[in-house]
């Protein structure tokens, strides 16, 4: 297929060429050139300075051109991650889990985008056993030469086995850094919330009030753990409260593909289940890919 193309395509080119037309313009432009014993013709040798000569041993290497997708500077300004953990099983009685999830991050000096999406799936015997998706979005803008900062947060959560299908959650306020060194972060947060949920008994919009931390370390290029609480009591009664809270589990396996190991565990818990329980917690095991 590739030869007979390039043969119809020198043949086009020849033809093209050949016209009167193609072949007056050649003749014209050949007439043009300057004659060989023309001083006009004669082509002057540049003089370049010599640059400074390549060390004897040392290797140069050239990238190779192409479309790398996990390549750094393919998702600037971005970056980020995606893990996937699957499990099940045959026989007597047959399961199915698999955990999809996603981070992205985006920093500039005048804000910092992050978000986070979650997808559990659970199955036994054909019977699903849980179905969740998170989707959790923020934007922050670092106040210059302080520690302080300020905040937008919003949360989308699907449960299948709550008392509702979707709830909608947003925050705001204000946060400090307590901790902001290479290998160590740790801030605070504070702020107004509301929250609303859909396809449940309840249809009203709560308002609440926010306080949450979130902390990371890295102990070396290998291992690094992260967690975050939020915790979220409606503003007229604090014993009526929400609290989402994460903690992970890092480990490198390739820095040349970007591979971690995570331990992750996920719990919410509502005070106020309307029948359900109050309290889900998930812990898996996944593979996760940096890029």
């Amino acid at each position: 297929m590739v030869r007979p193309l390039m043969s119809a395509l020198a043949l086009c080119a020849v033809v093209w060429i050949a016209t009167p037309a193609r072949a007056q313009f050649f003749d014209e432009g050949l007439s043009r050139l300057p004659a060989p014993d023309d001083p006009a013709a004669q082509i002057q040798p540049e003089t370049v300075a010599p640059g400074p000569a390549t060390p004897l041993g040392e290797r140069v290497i050239l990238e190779e051109p192409g479309w790398h997708v996990w390549s750094p500077t393919f998702w600037d300004p971005w970056e980020g991650n995606v893990e996937l953990g699957l499990s099940g099983t045959e026989g007597n009685s047959e399961t199915f889990n698999v955990r999809f999830g996603m981070t992205a991050k985006h920093k500039t000096p005048t804000f910092v985008q992050t978000l986070q999406i979650t997808s559990i799936q659970k199955s036994a015997d054909g019977i699903v056993t849980a179905n969740t998706a998170l989707v959790d979005g923020r934007l922050e803008w670092p106040i210059p030469e302080s520690r302080w900062n300020y905040s937008i947060h919003g949360l989308w959560e699907y449960d299948e086995f709550k008392a509702f299908h979707d709830r909608v959650s947003g925050d705001t306020g204000p946060g400090f850094e307590f901790i902001q060194t290479d290998t160590t972060t740790l801030m605070g947060r504070s702020g107004i919330s509301v929250s609303h949920e859909i396809g449940g008994p309840e249809n009203a919009w709560n308002p609440e009030l926010l306080f949450g931390g979130e902390f990371k370390h890295k102990f070396n290029p290998t291992h690094s753990i992260s967690g975050k609480v939020d915790y979220y009591p409606t503003v007229i009664d604090f014993g009526d409260y929400r609290l989402n809270s994460q903690a992970s589990w890092e480990i490198a396996l390739s820095a040349a593909w970007g591979m971690s190991l995570k331990l992750s565990v996920i719990d919410r818990y509502d005070s106020t289940p309307q029948g359900a329980s109050p309290n889900d917690l998930d812990y898996s095991t996944v593979l996760l890919w940096t890029s």
